[in-house]
C-alpha cells in the first residue's frame, strides 16, 4: 500500500471492497460449470501526492473439466476468466502509461481501443484479446467516474507532435554525443600500422599473380576510423531526419491543419509517427492525467475513480458467465459509491 495510508484505515478499504464483491455476486449468484474465488488487495502509490489510495477486488472463475486420469469432474487449476474492480488507479490493462512523454507536466496514457457501449458506459478492449495454444481469451473494461468528469483529458494532435519531436530530438542528440565520445579515431601512425598489418596478411593468403591487384584494391577501398565514425554519425542523422519528417511537416502545417483535435494513434505511430489514426480503425486515444480531478479533501479510502475489468476464456461456462455479468452487473450502484 501507499506508505501514506495508515494501517488503521485498512478496514475502510476492505468494507468498500466487500460491497463491490456483493454487486458481482448478485450479477451471477448461482455459478454453472465453474467455481469462484476472490480476494482483496491494497497496493500501489496514489496517482497524485496525498491522493486516494489504490485498491482492488480480484475474482477468478475456474471452469470445470473432465479429469480423465481420475475419471471425475474437477475445477481447472488455471483460468483466463477474471473480474477486477480497480479503485483510484488507471491500471495499465486499461490505460497504458507512456513514460517517455510528459505534457503540461502531466503523465500520458494510451487507452485501449473502444469497443462500443454497455448500459450507457463506454466499453474498451482489455489487454488480452487473442488466440494462443491455450485457447481464445477476451477482455473488456468500463471506467466509472463522478458525473460529467473524467480523470483524464485528451492530448491534442499538436501537443503530441511537439512532445514526440522534443523527446526524439533529445534522444537523438544524446545518441550523437555518445557516438562522438565513444567511437575511437586512430592517429595517422596507428592507421598506417593497421594498413601494414593487413598487407602482411594479404601477402600470406593471396597468390603472387594477384597480389599487386589485391593490395591496390585494399588501399583504394580502405576506410579509416575517422571515416567510419563520420559515416555512422551521418547515417544516424539521416535516419533521424527521415523518421521526424512526417511529424515536422504536419506540425509546420498547423496553421491550416486542425491539430487541436484529440490525438488518436496506434502503438506503432506512438513510437515512430507517420500518421494519426481514427477510433473506427485501429486507433487508441492518447490522454493525460487531468489536474484537479482527485479531491484531496475526501478520505483516502473513498473511491473517486473505478475501473471494471473482466476477461473470459472461450468456453461454454465462461461465455455464459460473461453474458450474465454484462447483463446483470449494476454499474449504476457502483457509481453511487464514487466519493463515498
Amino acid at each position: 500500500p501507499d506508505p501514506a495510508f495508515p494501517k488503521s484505515q485498512y478496514p475502510q478499504v476492505t468494507s468498500r471492497i466487500d460491497k463491490m464483491q456483493k454487486l458481482l455476486q448478485a450479477a451471477y449468484p448461482e455459478l454453472k460449470g465453474m467455481e469462484a474465488e476472490w480476494y482483496r488487495s491494497i497496493s500501489g502509490q496514489a496517482a497524485v501526492k496525498d491522493g486516494p489510495v489504490p485498491y482492488a477486488l480480484n475474482a477468478l472463475f475456474l471452469a470445470y473439466f473432465c479429469n480423465t486420469y481420475e475419471n471425475k469432474i474437477a475445477p481447472g487449476g488455471e483460468t483466463g476468466t477474471w473480474f477486477y474492480l480497480w479503485a483510484n488507479q488507471l491500471n495499465s490493462w486499461f490505460a497504458e502509461y507512456i513514460k517517455f512523454y510528459v505534457i503540461q507536466k502531466q503523465p500520458v496514457y494510451l487507452l485501449h481501443k473502444r469497443a462500443g457501449e454497455l448500459k450507457g458506459y463506454p466499453v474498451y478492449e482489455g489487454n488480452y484479446n487473442q488466440t494462443s495454444n491455450t485457447g481464445t481469451a477476451w477482455s473488456r473494461a468500463v471506467i466509472i467516474t463522478r458525473e460529467k468528469q473524467s480523470p483524464y483529458i485528451p492530448v491534442t494532435q499538436k501537443q503530441f507532435l511537439k512532445a514526440y519531436l522534443n523527446f526524439n530530438e533529445k534522444r537523438h542528440t544524446e545518441t550523437i554525443e555518445e557516438r562522438e565520445k565513444n567511437m575511437v579515431v586512430k592517429t595517422a601512425a596507428e592507421e598506417e600500422l593497421e594498413k601494414q598489418k593487413n598487407m602482411v596478411i594479404l601477402e600470406k593468403v593471396t597468390p603472387p599473380a594477384k597480389l599487386a591487384r589485391a593490395k591496390e584494391n585494399y588501399l583504394k577501398n580502405y576506410i579509416s576510423s575517422a571515416q567510419r565514425k563520420q559515416a555512422t554519425i551521418d547515417m544516424l542523422k539521416a535516419s533521424h531526419e527521415k523518421e521526424m519528417k512526417p511529424a515536422r511537416l504536419l506540425l509546420a502545417d498547423s496553421l491550416t491543419a486542425a491539430l487541436d483535435q484529440p490525438a488518436i494513434l496506434n502503438y506503432s505511430n506512438l513510437l515512430q509517427f507517420k500518421e494519426f489514426s481514427t477510433i473506427n480503425t485501429d486507433g487508441r486515444e492518447l490522454v493525460r492525467l487531468s489536474p484537479g480531478y482527485y479531491d484531496l479533501s475526501l478520505p483516502k479510502s473513498a473511491p473517486q475513480l473505478l475501473i471494471v475489468y473482466w476477461s473470459w476464456d472461450d468456453k461454454p461456462p465462461t461465455n455464459n458467465w460473461r453474458n450474465r455479468v454484462e447483463q446483470n452487473f449494476d454499474f449504476n450502484a457502483l457509481k453511487e459509491m464514487i466519493d463515498k
